[in-house]
């Protein structure tokens, strides 16, 4: 699409319970492109985002839904989620960039299947992450390096994800690693729980497998 070079990022804000709607100011930058998957609409409302588009079944979502804004309806009964579907349109779109706010904490349900939402992009070959109000997930494969910007003290867990094992270097954790399985099935409990960033930024490296980065933020 013409002009797509300068809007990197797609901003998608789900319905997932904020205390503090103005947080997502914290993920968002004036030239996203916004779309509101059904609830996220009203957070974005609350703290003065204005979306480009909002997508869902509007099950979630109590208020008025702006005449100009661009909508795609979804009937309630349906295989996909408001957030699938939110990042389908993106992904239509064009955009490889997306940060999932809104997408974690509240039902578990829901933040599982934004996993899996995340675990799709991913396997398209997009740049993604999930975003809640204390806590971001990541999935990193295999020649993958991806450094953090957290601050010092912050807690990190790493999980083979959709895989037995994954092979993992870090630096500037409490608890380096160089090319150390990862281990997650029914013999051995899973491991990579609970580092802690002592340098910042800090980076985690999978030399093989798919991990699950999980950063508990400072509430």
């Amino acid at each position: 699409m013409e002009g797509m070079e300068e809007v990197k990022t797609c901003l998608i804000i789900g319905a997932a319970p904020l205390r503090d709607p103005r947080s997502l100011l914290s993920f968002y930058h004036p030239d996203d492109f916004v779309i509101c998957a059904d609830g996220g609409l009203r957070a974005a409302q609350e703290c003065g985002i204005h979306p480009d588009l909002a997508v869902g079944d509007f099950d979630s979502f109590e208020g008025v839904v702006p005449e100009e804004l661009p909508v795609i309806p979804l009937n309630p009964r349906k295989d996909d989620t408001d957030m699938l579907a939110a990042v389908n349109a993106g992904l239509e779109r064009g955009f490889r960039r997306f940060v999932l706010a809104g997408s974690l904490g509240g039902r578990l349900d829901h933040s599982y299947g934004n996993l899996c939402v995340l675990h799709h992009l991913h396997e398209l070959g997009c740049d993604a992450v999930l975003m809640g109000e204390e806590e971001e997930a990541y999935l990193i494969g295999t020649g993958e390096v991806r450094s953090l910007n957290c601050a010092v003290g912050t807690t990190v867990s790493v999980f083979p994800y959709a895989c037995n094992k994954c092979n993992v270097s870090y630096t500037g954790m409490r608890y380096p690693l160089d090319h150390q399985d990862l281990v997650s099935d029914l013999h051995q409990l899973p491991m990579g729980v609970s580092n802690v960033v002592e340098e910042s930024p800090c980076s985690i490296a999978v030399h093989n497998g798919l991990a699950l980065v999980l950063v508990v933020k400072e509430p």
